[in-house]
């Protein structure tokens, strides 16, 4: 019989917490190498007390000597705290692992996600001295633009990083003008920034390196002064912990199992499916859809709607909770019937229908046949999909729910209010936190954990591992291996008597996910989404593009459809006179006053309407973008300069194939 372990409520964390005695922020520097390789020269640390900066002039131009001097140093003045690196799992771990590895007497255990490194806990005669965890994660976004909406007292400052001489030393050792624009990055530093920096420095030599020291300062305490600020505002509207949180998910989970997870417990249970039936829902756990109907919307006006709170308006509806359970259903049954869960069907779409209203994967990617076909679904969405001309042909497995109509309704409604009010008096950081809170809930049930653990071990200790466990990967990190392992039978999980290092193994895995809630969010976002698009399509209006949370129509739909406050409703974005959708998330827009708006995903500049005009042509185009080749194994971060829309019509080709294989 499947085991279903209950994911139990949280209790309130009471008490001040003083930060400023719990956190440290640190960042590392690196130059780019001609062939595009990142080297590390500099590093450092500030915990709102003291700072440090370590450059690599100090120690004979050795990065490892450097950084293990610096871990060092972070480790014996912060004993005890929590060190936030921003990006530590994309960038920071990976450049600075084998020199904190190489101290003597440490043990790291890592928890790993998607090959980052998420966090990351350094012990000491089994006591922690320091956890590391990535700020990035747990509040998303660049530093520049967080420092400016948290408004604290240290800003980001600018600094070019493309700037190389003819070798490191000449390059740290550099004094004279300031560097030309071009070895800035653009989208962080505008033309008006630059002409400030030549004016500060008319006078004064450039230093490459005291101005990488005041860079690097500046990026550390930006960070400390926006997490402390961060904290302090979470814990004045919800009784929890921060520091144990890694994540902006695990933190409005952690919130959700707090405050409201005890109220629904009164009524039923929420049960933790991350090592039964996970794999089998997760087929039904599907993500927003993107469309392109017509590619070039001219010669009449435009209008771009926005869904307000698409995935938090989903969550106020009933969610999929208590014991799941296998049924036999036929699909009578399910007509008649008010059956609550998830269908492996079989279905006939529309042969009039102009959206598709049921998705499944084709070749990785999203889409809804035409013809017959079959998925997992959501009854909800499936019923949808049935009241708007589809037809139910087999069913050939069900899963049966409990109706949960307050799974998240309550916190959802907080902290919209909190939102709003937020709003109304002007408290921008208040508004981003809640509007984070509520985006961000669901993602934390539909968090795929898999059967697999990752620890650093000497190679003497493989035998053992080995006994018990089946080794997928060994990475070496110096005297040290990184081994990814699972279990040699994973059919052991949920049976009693297991032996004691398999016990300990099972009951280390992260769990406390819920797969089938994930998927009933996604699957009512697009019940929303698709409903207004229908009723476009009863209007009479076309529909020229459509996003997870967007559609753009050649007319107004009706007011009442209309409220940019109120959850689920519509708000009108941009009315426009012209509009070149070439691809999914690659369009222009000409407003009526004249202004430009374009996105291109790959690129983070703007393009003309010439370009996208040619890319409907399906002619290439010569475009250049800075990328970065990120490998954990080899401890290395290159910068790529390459040209992502040299094969851009090839791709919207593919697109337009499979766009016009499934309508």
């Amino acid at each position: 019989m499947i085991r279903f372990p209950e994911i139990e409520h949280l209790m309130e964390s009471k008490g001040k917490i003083d930060f400023n005695n719990k956190i440290v922020a640190a960042d590392l520097e690196a130059i780019i190498n001609p062939d595009g390789t990142n080297k590390v020269y500099m590093a450092a640390w500030y915990n709102g007390e003291n700072e440090r900066i370590f450059d690599i002039t100090q120690w004979g131009y050795n990065t490892n000597t450097m950084l293990e001097m610096f871990w060092q140093d972070l480790i014996r003045n912060n004993l005890g705290r929590t060190c936030y690196f921003h990006n530590w799992g994309g960038n920071d771990s990976i450049l600075s692992l084998i020199p904190l590895l190489n101290l003597p007497n440490y043990v790291c255990d890592p928890i790993i996600n998607n090959g980052e490194i998420m966090a990351l806990t350094i012990s000491n005669k089994g006591k922690i001295v320091l956890t590391i965890k990535d700020s990035i994660r747990i509040l998303p976004g660049a530093l520049g633009k967080l420092a400016k909406d948290w408004k604290v007292e240290t800003q980001k400052d600018h600094f070019p990083h493309y700037f190389f001489l003819n070798d490191l030393k000449t390059t740290l050792n550099y004094i004279g003008e300031i560097p030309e624009y071009s070895l800035f990055e653009p989208k962080r530093t505008s033309p008006s920034d630059y002409a400030e920096m030549v004016q500060e420095f008319s006078n004064t030599p450039w230093s490459f390196l005291e101005v990488s020291k005041t860079y690097i300062l500046g990026d550390v305490k930006a960070l400390y002064q926006i997490l402390l600020a961060f904290f302090e505002t979470l814990i004045s509207k919800f009784p929890i912990d921060p520091l144990t949180v890694l994540s902006a998910p695990s933190t409005a989970f952690k919130i959700w199992r707090t405050v409201q997870l005890p109220k629904l417990n009164k009524e039923f249970k929420v049960y933790d499916l991350s090592k039964s039936l996970d794999s089998k829902l997760r087929k039904a756990y599907l993500g927003g859809i993107v469309d392109v109907y017509r590619p070039h919307l001219i010669e009449q006006t435009g209008y771009y709607y926005d869904v307000n709170s698409l995935y938090p308006t989903a969550m106020c509806k009933p969610m999929p909770v208590g014991m799941p359970q296998l049924v036999d259903l036929t699909v009578d049954e399910f007509l008649n019937s008010d059956f609550f869960g998830f269908v492996e069907g079989v279905v006939r779409a529309s042969s009039e229908e102009y959206i598709g209203l049921l998705p499944i994967k084709f070749q990785g990617k999203l889409i809804c046949p035409g013809g017959i076909f079959t998925g997992f679904f959501f009854s909800e969405e499936l019923r949808f999909a049935l009241d708007n001309g589809y037809t139910l042909l087999e069913i050939k497995q069900a899963y049966k729910f409990e109706r949960g109509p307050q799974t998240f309704l309550d916190l959802i409604t907080q902290l919209n209010r909190m939102k709003i009010e937020a709003q109304l008096n002007s408290q921008p950081t208040i508004r981003n936190i809640a509007k984070l809170l509520m985006n961000s809930m669901y993602g934390r049930f539909g968090m795929h954990t898999g059967l697999v653990q990752q620890k650093f071990v000497e190679p003497r200790q493989l035998d053992y591992i080995t006994e018990h466990f089946e080794i997928l990967s060994e990475i070496p990190f110096g005297e040290l291996l990184l081994v990814s392992y699972t279990l040699k039978d994973p059919t052991v999980i949920g049976t009693r008597g297991l032996a004691s290092t398999l016990k300990r193994f099972v009951d280390s895995l992260p769990g406390n996910t819920n797969v089938a809630i994930a998927a009933a969010v996604t699957a009512y976002s697009r019940i929303i989404i698709n409903t207004y698009k229908l009723k476009a399509l009863e209007l009479g209006l076309e529909i020229y593009y459509s996003d997870t949370d967007s559609l753009v129509v050649n007319g107004p739909l009706p007011e009442d459809m209309i409220d940019s406050a109120t959850l689920g409703k519509l708000k009108l974005e941009h009315t426009f006179k012209e509009g070149i959708f070439v691809m999914p998330k690659v369009y222009y827009l000409e407003l009526e006053d004249g202004t430009v708006i374009t996105k291109t995903k790959g690129f983070p500049g703007s393009l003309t309407k010439e370009q996208y005009l040619a890319l409907l042509r399906e002619e290439s185009l010569d475009l250049k973008v800075t990328k970065w080749s990120r490998s954990l194994a080899k401890g290395r971060v290159q910068t790529i300069f390459c040209n992502p829309a040299k094969n851009c019509t090839n791709r919207l080709c593919k697109f337009l194939d499979i766009w016009s294989f499934v309508r």
